[in-house]
């Protein structure tokens, strides 16, 4: 009789964890059982590769060397189009480079814009709102500070800066003023012209500054272009002189010959 109820007790459990097995089976995903000879995920390539579960965003495997669970959209053209993980026509040419292809055939791109998308989310979250408007007026007072600079730089040049320096964009057609050049050359600058028309205007404002040409120079390059753009608009004229001390003189002359005239 004890037999007969642990017989019974080892039955149930069985039935217990078929029924669990079971569950977790169709959980985890349908048993395929598909073989690859070859199977490259990341870079890293498997032989011998049996199928044994695949869920729609995961496939696990049974390689040569082991077990492997790997995503789907990291699988190969061939391994996603035989799983079903990739229709006939989001396949895109074998020797067709990724940006041509378009940005939603590429599965890592959009991996990569979901996780720069949710890190710029947790930074906004995570930053109090007192240091966002501390951040706001810093930019706020840059901002206002490279305006004067060019306000000091056209002034410097004899040309009028007006209202148009104090706004974004427009202030380039003053500063083409302060050059020497055409404001209509502002409509090029939406244009691939506009790397030139820049490069023309760092020699031609250095030349009206009268700098030297390796300010011009300066201003082209990353990192020195900052201090080379606050030198042409707060520096001095090379140029300028100490008034004369002529006048004196001049004054002197006109007494001794207005002497003689009267003697």
């Amino acid at each position: 009789m004890r037999l007969r109820k642990v017989t019974a007790a080892q039955r149930f459990g069985a039935c217990c964890a078929l029924l669990f097995s079971a569950f977790a089976l169709v959980a985890k995903g349908e048993e395929v059982g598909i073989n690859f000879e070859t199977v490259t995920s990341d870079g890293v390539t498997y032989t011998n590769a049996t199928v044994v579960t695949k869920t729609p965003t995961h496939v696990t495997i049974r390689h040569s060397r082991g077990m492997a669970s790997l995503k789907a959209k990291t699988l190969d053209t061939a391994a996603q189009r035989r799983l079903g993980y990739l229709h006939q026509d989001e396949i895109r040419p074998s020797g067709l480079p990724v940006a041509l292809s378009g940005p939603n055939t590429d599965p890592r791109l959009k991996e990569l814009q979901e996780r720069v998308r949710a890190d710029v989310t947790d930074f906004l979250q995570q930053t109090d709102r007192d240091m966002l408007w501390k951040l706001g007026a810093l930019a706020a007072i840059i901002y206002l500070f490279f305006c004067y600079c060019c306000w000091q730089l056209c002034k410097k040049t004899s040309n009028r800066a007006g209202l148009l320096v104090w706004l974004p964009v427009f202030k380039c057609i003053p500063l083409l003023r302060a050059a020497g050049m055409s404001p209509w050359l502002f409509l090029l600058l939406f244009t691939p012209l506009s790397p030139i028309i820049f490069i023309v205007w760092c020699f031609r404002i250095a030349r009206v500054r009268q700098k030297s040409p390796l300010t011009a120079i300066f201003l082209l390059l990353p990192g020195t272009n900052i201090l080379a753009f606050l030198y042409l608009a707060l520096s001095g004229h090379p140029h300028d002189e100490p008034p004369k001390r002529e006048d004196k003189k001049i004054k002197l002359t006109y007494q001794q010959s207005h002497q003689a005239s009267y003697g």
